[in-house]
């Protein structure tokens, strides 16, 4: 065999062997890049969705809810969606907010969406609404009527004023969220869900005057969590027909 077929042979040999792993490293990169990038917006509360909070003491508190909210979705995400879809970085959108002084209110104009999924450079949009946040009281306290007459019965101040300042409080939360995906090259809405989720018969943290329920981080995972797990499936699966759609 000639001296030039035996070194063309012989790189041929060694690219078969080299190019298998070669390849693999390139594509696992490229596969991670191209996969569809999603960014979740604020959550904001619709006008009347505070039922039975009195002095809309947890209304105050929607910034915070937004945000325990997003961390759920994108922890769901990126647990169901491994190797489907990427999650943009809250301080990224943060950044993009800022820049654009944006302020979402009720309904998300799709205008603005569309800037602000352009500008980060991903090809989904998901949006969301506290549709419904309510709490139903009951139990028994005591006030000054009971406390004067254990008072009276016992013939003990002390007792009446303890009487009087008991409260004896159950108490049902219930919450609704309705989420849209919205494909950011086209401003369609590709998908709308919504889910409720249920606290029953729990202990409540009354303020100093038993007048105002005291905001509660972990009440707000357990309503919500459940809801965030059921949409999730329902978003990944709507964004990965969308992107099998695009490719076609």
């Amino acid at each position: 065999m000639p001296r030039l077929a035996r070194i063309f042979m012989a790189l041929a040999a060694l690219l078969a062997l080299v190019s298998p792993a070669y390849s693999r490293t390139p594509a696992g990169g490229a596969g991670k890049a191209s996969l569809p990038r999603i960014a979740i917006l604020d959550f904001k509360a619709a006008p009347d969705c505070w039922h039975g909070w009195r002095f809309g003491g947890w209304g105050n508190q929607m910034s915070t809810i937004s945000d325990q909210l997003r961390d759920l979705f994108t922890t769901e995400i990126l647990q169901r969606g491994h190797g489907k879809i990427r999650v943009i970085e809250r301080e990224r959108l943060q950044d993009i907010r800022n820049e654009l002084a944006f302020q979402q209110s009720g309904e998300v104009d799709p205008a603005t969406v569309q800037k602000i999924g352009k500008l980060l450079g991903v090809q989904y949009v998901m949006t969301g609404k506290v549709t419904r946040f309510a709490y139903k009281e009951s139990g028994i306290s005591g006030g000054w009527g009971l406390g004067a007459l254990v008072g009276r019965i016992t013939g003990n101040s002390l007792a009446g004023d303890v009487a009087g300042d008991m409260h004896l409080k159950k108490a049902s939360f219930t919450g609704r969220l309705d989420i849209r995906l919205i494909d950011v090259e086209t401003g369609e809405i590709l998908g709308a869900w919504s889910g409720d989720g249920k606290v029953s018969d729990t202990s409540v943290k009354v303020a100093g005057t038993g007048t105002e329920i005291q905001y509660d981080e972990e009440l707000v995972n357990k309503i919500f969590e459940p809801v965030v797990q059921e949409l999730t499936p329902k978003l990944i699966r709507a964004v990965d027909s969308a992107n099998a759609g695009a490719s076609n």
